[in-house]
């Protein structure tokens, strides 16, 4: 199995350092390049090409956020994997709104670290365990400014919030990967989205919808009728 390549930009040598050291230590990963800024990222991507870039979104020379629009736009193969020592909910969800894949704060343990990089690589959506508990902090907030939706687009938004693909979603609910990407598409039509990752940006947690009287959001249902 081809190893995962990845990039590393960050300013602080003590982090670099320690994720090189544990990184070059796996036979599943490895290291191809390191930045210290903005600058010289865009040097690397030129000519390195990796799988998931570790990326701190506080550097020197650059935002973060924008940064990582930047790069999903001209790399949309590359996965972004936010490292931050911010866990405000509004650095989270504007990381994802630039199309990162994931966000972990920096005080995470390595054995996250490496399972968030193989998440993200596979094409899910990871969120530490940090970072978590701030967007689940808000689970019991009551939105009225969000449009309503049934039980059923509410399970499957669940489920996309936890990272899992359609057919994963599929075999949960009991129902056909087909019907899932249509409650994707009707979710997204619903809340005016091109796409799935700002469904979490702006209706996470998923638990935070506004119901829909009778056939609103109520808990999901253990089978698929």
């Amino acid at each position: 199995m081809k190893a995962i390549d990845i990039i590393i930009c960050d300013d602080h040598p003590l982090i670099t350092e320690g994720l090189q050291s544990f990184i070059n230590n796996t036979k599943e990963m490895r290291i191809i390049a390191i930045a210290s800024s903005a600058r010289e990222l865009w040097e690397i991507l030129k000519d390195y090409q990796a799988d998931v870039l570790l990326l701190d979104i506080s550097l020197p020379d650059s935002n973060g956020v924008e940064l990582c629009a930047e790069i999903k736009a001209k790399y949309p193969h590359l996965k972004v994997l936010a490292l931050s020592n911010h866990n405000e909910r509004s650095y989270i969800l504007r990381m994802l709104s630039s199309n990162a894949s994931g966000y972990l704060i920096k005080s995470s343990s390595i054995v996250e670290i490496e399972k968030a990089i193989k998440e993200v690589h596979s094409g899910r959506i990871y969120f530490d365990d940090e970072a978590r508990k701030i967007l689940a902090s808000l689970a019991n907030t009551e939105t009225t400014s969000l449009p309503p939706i049934t039980k059923r687009e509410k399970e499957v938004l669940k489920y996309i919030s936890e990272g899992l693909t359609s057919p994963q979603i599929a075999e949960k609910m009991y129902i056909t990967s087909q019907t899932v990407d249509s409650h994707r598409k009707n979710l997204m039509a619903k809340f005016s989205v091109n796409k799935t990752i700002n469904l979490l940006t702006l209706c996470s947690p998923p638990t935070s919808f506004r119901r829909s009287g009778p056939t609103g959001c109520d808990p999901p249902a253990s089978k698929a009728l």
